[in-house]
C-alpha cells in the first residue's frame, strides 16, 4: 500500500512538472518576502523501528516564512521554516520537530534544502522507555507552483536518532501562502 501511494504520489508530481513546460513563458512571481505558509501532508518513515513506533503513515506539517525573495534569470527565495511530524502506534509514539533556514529556486518547479535544529520525541510501544534528542537536521524538497498560492512539495527529512529510531522519511505536502 505505501509502496502504490509513493509511486502515485511522485507520478503526480512529475506530471504536472512535465506538463508545465508550456507554461514557463507565462509564469508570474508570487512569492513576496515577509510571507507566511502552511504545508500539511504526509510523511513517510524510510526506517521499520519508525513505522513500528509511529506507523508506516505520519502527520506531516509546517510553516514557512519568506525573509528575501529575488527576481531576474534565477529567482530564489531564502527562508525560516518549522517543520513537525507526529504519529503513535502500538501504544508507543513518534515526534520530530525542526527549526532552520531554507533556501529555494522559484520558478513554477522548484528545488531546494534546509538546514536547522530538529527534536526528536519517542515512546516505547510498551510504554517503559521515552527519551529524546537534540541535533542537527534537515530537508531537500522538489515541489511545483499550482497558482493561486498552493504548492505541492515532495521532500526527504533527515533528524536525530532517538533509543535507536531513526524518524527521516519521504514527505508528501500541500501548501498554501497566507
Amino acid at each position: 500500500m505505501r509502496k502504490h501511494l509513493l509511486t502515485a504520489a511522485l507520478g503526480g508530481v512529475l506530471s504536472l512538472i512535465m506538463g508545465a513546460s508550456g507554461a514557463l513563458a507565462d509564469y508570474t512571481f508570487t512569492q513576496q518576502p515577509n510571507q507566511l505558509a502552511i504545508r500539511l501532508g504526509a510523511l513517510f518513515p524510510s526506517t521499520n523501528t519508525a513505522q513500528v513506533f509511529g506507523g508506516t503513515t505520519q502527520f506531516m506539517g509546517g510553516l514557512d516564512y519568506t525573509l528575501s525573495a529575488t527576481r531576474g534569470k534565477s529567482p530564489s527565495s531564502t527562508g525560516l521554516f518549522f517543520d513537525y511530524s507526529s504519529s503513535s502506534h502500538n501504544s508507543g509514539y513518534l515526534h520530530s520537530g525542526g527549526l532552520g533556514l531554507q533556501y529555494s529556486t522559484l520558478w513554477p518547479m522548484f528545488i531546494g534544502g534546509g538546514v536547522g535544529v530538529y527534536n526528536t520525541a519517542v515512546r516505547t510501544p510498551s510504554g517503559e522507555r521515552s527519551g529524546n534528542t537534540t541535533g542537527a537536521g534537515g530537508k531537500v524538497f522538489l515541489g511545483y507552483d499550482l497558482g493561486s498560492r498552493a504548492t505541492v512539495q515532495l521532500d526527504y527529512h533527515i533528524a536525530p536518532q532517538t533509543l535507536g529510531v531513526n524518524p527521516n522519511g519521504l514527505g508528501l505536502e500541500f501548501g498554501f501562502r497566507l
